[in-house]
């Protein structure tokens, strides 16, 4: 693959404003609703010249050149992808579990969203045990691919999907999950050894933890800051009963000067000052209130360093007005999702609405839009991050590390979700360069159902299925081989 770059520059598209002018009362900018019962699914369409999936040069990985860009520079798919079986014209012939059926799957293979799909909640969702057992049985590859994350390892994360779907198997699930961060733990040796990082996230504790596994060795949260200096906020902070409080890397200590915009380069320097170069928010967090405002004060500082303010803000001669162009962190969201499924019957707010309430904030403070990097679904870099792992059938090792072999080719990739904005954008996108085609495949269960009849979702996926046994059956006829659901619950449930 041809070296490129992580999540970097904004787009150059002009989008409508989702904000009015910085002399103008500020109104919410008016959305359609797509496709959701109550809410519409979670849109980033108008997520405008702020956002970016260009992987830059802060990866070990290699990620494949190619137009990384905002959210909102794509074109809305409404044609269904073309979809041609392995034996084109033709009904499906191979009888299933044979070995000809086997030898037809070793050319395909999915991809697993989890929240929605195979559970909702803390509830299973009943077909899911049976569609992972029948790409067991048919030999065909598969992966979890999840917007979730925030406070989990991946091992964890693999432990509670054995937990929620009532798999009796753990292999069916062992070194198959990626989730939203895990991308982050391919950063460059160099940027995890002397860079440090802020992190927010539902418990930022746990986070620290996960960024510590990846390898990261400075990393700062919101209890260590008030530990530090309490009055950077000004009111009581929600503390976490298991929340860890640690010292600054280095012993390092916040920048305190009356004027904040009077600071002496040669002082912050040799002063051992905090200075954060990366914000990472892996999940929304608990207090947005106490994050909006730390993050902010690290957005307007002069290179990360806490305590002061950049004298460029607000420049116009100068890019963005000078808004983020004085070293500032570099912004990581691990997903956009604005919605996701639980137990309740109406989706819940996720990372998205944090993120797009931070933009709206800042946008009144400035005047100017944030620039930010964004990973998971329906990024680039998270898709291509998943191929990589699926040609080797392995997500517990990072593509390209220790030596990993290439794996073996794959005609076709079938991505089953619960979020068109996500999941069927992100298929709808992606072109690997060896040419693998992706199909999403968009299921009941989750974010998205029919409202009415004949309701159709923003970005349009091959098909739509009740479940996700229905999904795998639909995939595999595509593909050459004489399934249905009646056949796969039987095969199942013999324990074949």
């Amino acid at each position: 693959m041809g070296s490129h770059r992580l999540l970097g520059r904004c787009c150059d598209h002009v989008r409508p404003q989702l904000w009015a002018s910085s002399r103008q009362p500020s109104r919410l900018f008016a959305l359609k609703l797509h496709g959701s019962r109550g809410f519409r699914t979670s849109s980033t369409s108008y997520l405008r010249n702020g956002a970016s999936d260009d992987p830059e040069d802060y990866f070990e990985h290699s990620f494949t050149k190619r137009a990384h860009g905002g959210l909102a520079s794509a074109k809305v798919v409404n044609a269904q992808p073309k979809v041609k079986s392995h034996l084109p014209g033709a009904v499906p012939q191979a009888a299933p579990f044979s070995e000809q059926a086997k030898g037809l799957a070793d050319g395909f293979g999915f991809l697993f969203d989890c929240d929605g799909v195979l559970y909702a909640g803390n509830h299973k969702i009943d077909s899911a045990k049976a569609a992972l057992s029948l790409c067991r049985h048919q030999r065909a590859r598969y992966l979890f691919l999840t917007n979730g994350g925030g406070n989990t390892t991946e091992d964890q994360k693999a432990a509670s999907l054995v937990k929620k779907v009532g798999l009796d198997d753990q292999e069916l699930v062992h070194g198959r999950v990626i989730q939203s961060h895990t991308p982050l733990s391919t950063f460059k040796e160099g940027v995890k050894r002397d860079e440090a990082i802020y992190i927010t996230s539902l418990d930022p504790g746990r986070a620290r933890d996960i960024a510590h596994a990846y390898g990261f060795n400075k990393v700062v949260t919101a209890d260590d800051i008030l530990e530090q200096y309490e009055h950077i906020y000004p009111f009581h902070p929600k503390r976490f009963a298991n929340g860890s409080v640690e010292p600054f890397p280095d012993s390092a200590r916040i920048w305190r000067g009356r004027a904040p915009m009077k600071y002496d380069e040669a002082e912050l320097k040799g002063g051992n000052y905090l200075k954060i170069d990366h914000v990472f928010v892996f999940n929304d967090p608990r207090d947005w209130s106490l994050e909006t405002q730390i993050i902010y004060d690290l957005l307007i500082s002069h290179k990360g360093y806490l305590g002061t303010m950049s004298r460029q803000n607000g420049n116009s001669a100068l890019e963005n007005d000078g808004w983020q162009q004085d070293g500032q962190p570099t912004v990581w969201v691990s997903n956009l999702d604005l919605l996701w499924k639980t137990e309740h019957p109406i989706n819940r707010f996720g990372t998205g609405a944090f993120v797009h309430a931070f933009r709206g904030v800042w946008h009144e403070a400035t005047g100017r839009e944030l620039q930010f990097k964004y990973m998971g679904k329906p990024s680039q870099i998270t898709y291509e991050y998943a191929h990589e792992c699926l040609l080797r059938e392995d997500a517990s090792s990072s593509p390209g590390q220790n030596g990993a072999v290439a794996g073996r080719p794959l005609r076709r990739v079938y991505m089953i979700g619960d979020n068109p904005e996500s999941d069927v954008r992100g298929a709808l996108e992606f072109k690997p360069e060896d040419g693998t085609e992706y199909v999403p495949i968009l299921v009941k269960t989750g974010v998205w159902h029919e409202t009415e009849p004949g309701a159709q979702p923003r970005w349009q996926p091959a098909v739509i299925v009740d479940d996700v046994l229905d999904a795998v059956v639909w995939a595999m006829r595509e593909e050459g081989i004489d399934i249905d659901r009646k056949t796969a619950e039987q095969h199942i449930q013999r324990g074949a």
